[in-house]
């Protein structure tokens, strides 16, 4: 039976889907990732931030960094919510469908292969991950930092052997 059948009148809305909470779970809290993220690349150093009083949009850096933290957070649990919910999905991408024997494994393997070398490459300083890494530091070097302060020249000094030795 519809629902036109059961109450006499249809509804506006569709019924509450945990799918579609999971899409728009992982998009909302990833856009506020990037909002987050985007301005921490740019804030100012915690010393550099607490110094000067910074603020954006009424959030200091420590507000930022909670936001970034929290919103990481959900994503995190959105992102496990979706798998859990599109399991079948999965299932049939990398098992194979009779239309496609072989599913998407290339694919599959493409992605992985893409996010171990940026991984590696981050944790190597190696670029291009290092551009990114190293573009931050100019610019908190250079805007926010005074002209020849020692943090930004001693972290100009030991910045590729600091990240391999960790």
């Amino acid at each position: 039976m519809t629902q036109v059948e059961t109450t006499g009148h249809m509804s506006a809305y569709a019924r509450f889907s945990g799918r579609v909470l999971a899409v728009f779970g992982v998009s909302f809290s990833f856009l506020m990732m990037l909002l987050s993220g985007g301005i921490l690349y740019f804030a100012p150093r915690g010393r550099v931030a607490q110094q000067i009083d910074w603020e954006l949009l009424f959030l200091g850096r420590e507000g930022w960094e909670g936001l970034h933290i929290a919103t990481s957070l959900v994503f995190t649990g959105f992102v496990l919510w979706h798998v859990l919910v599109h399991l079948r999905v999965y299932g049939t991408l990398l098992g194979g469908t009779p239309a496609h024997p072989r599913g998407h494994r290339r694919e599959a393997w493409a992605a992985l292969a893409g996010v171990a070398i940026i991984a590696v490459a981050a944790l190597a300083m190696w670029p291009p991950s290092s551009w990114v890494i190293e573009g931050n530091d100019y610019f908190k070097r250079s805007y926010w930092e005074p002209a020849g302060s020692a943090t930004g020249l001693e972290r100009q000094g030991r910045q590729g052997t600091a990240r391999l030795s960790r």
